[in-house]
C-alpha cells in the first residue's frame, strides 16, 4: 500500500467520525506518522502501530477507554455497572 493510499484510507476513517475532508486528510497524515515513531520506539511493525492508534481513536470517538487498557484500569467494570443501571 502506497502513502497517498494509506492516507486517504485512514482520512476516511476520521470522515465517518465526523470530520471535514481536509482536516480528516490532515488528521490521517499525523497518525501515519506517529504510527512510523511508534514502530522505531517500541520495536514493533507499523502496522502494528497503526492498529493501536486507530483503536484508540475509534473508542475515544465513542468516549470509550481501549479495552486493553481497561482492564488496567478497572474502567471495564464501572462501565458495565453504568449500563446496567441504564
Amino acid at each position: 500500500m502506497n502513502e497517498n493510499s494509506e492516507t486517504s484510507d485512514i482520512a476516511g476513517i476520521f470522515s465517518s467520525l465526523g470530520a471535514e475532508k481536509k482536516q480528516a486528510l490532515r488528521m490521517a497524515g499525523q497518525l501515519l506518522k506517529r504510527a512510523g515513531q511508534l514502530s522505531v520506539e517500541l520495536n514493533i511493525t507499523k502496522a502494528e502501530a497503526l492498529q493501536g492508534l486507530l483503536e484508540t481513536v475509534t473508542c475515544g470517538s465513542r468516549g470509550e477507554i481501549k479495552p486493553s487498557e481497561q482492564e488496567a484500569t478497572g474502567v471495564a467494570k464501572e462501565q458495565k455497572t453504568r449500563k446496567n443501571q441504564a
